[in-house]
């Protein structure tokens, strides 16, 4: 028993710096613009967590700062996904149909962000990617 106190008196440092860097790694991949709702949840956790640092709530801090960090990495990691996409129309060899297609995904792809499906825009955003690389 102990041991398990003494282990959740223990400030969540290294949880707190990572929760911070995953934050800022999202902003600098433009997640506010792209991931807004993970982004908001990011920074609320973030800020609980900080609250709760203050008050030596440790054990409720270090969950907080955990969870910022995921909601942060997922908001980066939809962002990245829909600038490549961009990014592979913008520079695409293909027309047509096919490029058409592929705007037309991103354009889903951007909505399904914007409602919170993370996982639908992701899909969407890698299939627009790879229709913009399709061969001609």
């Amino acid at each position: 028993l102990t041991v398990l106190v003494a282990g959740c008196a223990v400030a969540p440092t290294q949880e707190m710096s990572d929760a911070r860097q995953s934050v800022q790694a999202a902003r600098d991949a433009g997640a506010e613009r792209y991931a807004q709702e993970n982004m908001r949840n990011a920074r609320e956790y973030l800020e609980k967590a900080e609250r709760e640092l203050e008050l030596r709530f440790f054990s409720r801090a270090r969950h907080d700062a955990i969870v910022a960090k995921s909601e942060a990495l997922k908001a980066r990691d939809l962002a990245l996904a829909i600038r490549e996409a961009e990014a592979a129309i913008q520079s695409s060899q293909v027309s047509g149909k096919v490029l058409e297609e592929a705007r037309q995904t991103l354009r889903d792809a951007r909505e399904a962000a914007a409602r919170g499906r993370l996982h639908k825009a992701l899909e969407l955003a890698e299939r627009a990617r790879r229709l913009a690389r399709a061969a001609p």
